[in-house]
């Protein structure tokens, strides 16, 4: 099926309002392109979840060491160590244990979705998502590489799973021109009301000093989260579209 991005966000003005405890019963595993997206995308949901007692659990496929190219202060691999510390940070704000964190290190803006070390990245996280009941991932349609693949790591991996659904989080696809054309499945999914977290939300995207801040000063080019664009992700709901098969 064919559709505009427009009509693909327009249509989660229709999609049912639910409770976190109504969404995730077991158990809910975070697949996340880069530091930072668990925090834009699911941060809500992730607190609601360890607030009610339920095992969160995070999986970063990438180091995150694209950010900033150019920065001589931080190059790749301190940038990398760098975004691992922000993510464990961000975890622990949002209420999860820093064993249920894990990181593949796939190249950032390289991420396979075949070979060697896209099987091993699909084994990774069909073994961390072994009780989980809901699996979370980017937007196929998000417009950028490793979103993209990441949604097919873990849309395999959950074909793994026993009992697991797979649902997807907006994150760059909420920027998306409403004319960009979409190929895929008709929308279905939910609105997950996490307005009571919205404060631990905040804190854990602010944990991400590298992304939302001048932190790294020296690559005027390099990426920021800018404030209107960390706004589209403090509202009340979350969204999450159903994978489907």
């Amino acid at each position: 099926m064919m559709l505009t991005a427009g009509e693909a966000l327009r249509a989660i003005e229709d999609f049912p309002v639910v409770e976190p405890a109504a969404f995730v019963r077991r158990g809910l595993l975070v697949v996340a392109p880069h530091p930072d997206d668990e925090s834009l995308g699911c941060g809500g949901l992730i607190a609601a979840c360890r607030s009610d007692g339920l095992p969160v659990t995070i999986v970063f496929v990438s180091d995150g060491a694209g950010s900033h190219p150019h920065s001589r202060a931080f190059p790749p691999p301190r940038l990398a160590a760098l975004r691992r510390e922000e993510a464990m940070a961000a975890a622990q704000r949002l209420g999860v244990e820093e064993s249920r964190v894990h990181f593949i290190d796939l190249p950032d803006r390289e991420v396979p979705t075949r070979g060697p070390l896209a099987e091993e990245a699909i084994a990774r996280i069909a073994g961390l998502g072994e009780g989980a009941d809901v699996v979370l991932v980017s937007w196929r349609h998000d417009p950028h590489c490793d979103h993209q693949a990441s949604f097919e790591l873990a849309r395999q991996a959950v074909r793994r799973l026993d009992g697991a659904r797979l649902f997807e989080y907006p994150v760059w696809g909420l920027t998306l021109s409403p004319l960009e054309p979409l190929d895929g499945p008709a929308p279905k999914g939910c609105r997950v009301e996490i307005e009571a977290f919205l404060p631990a939300k905040r804190r854990a995207i602010a944990a991400h000093a590298s992304q939302t801040t001048n932190l790294i000063h020296d690559d005027p080019k390099g990426f920021r989260l800018t404030p209107s664009l960390i706004a589209l992700f403090d509202t009340r709901f979350e969204t999450y579209f159903e994978a489907g098969a």
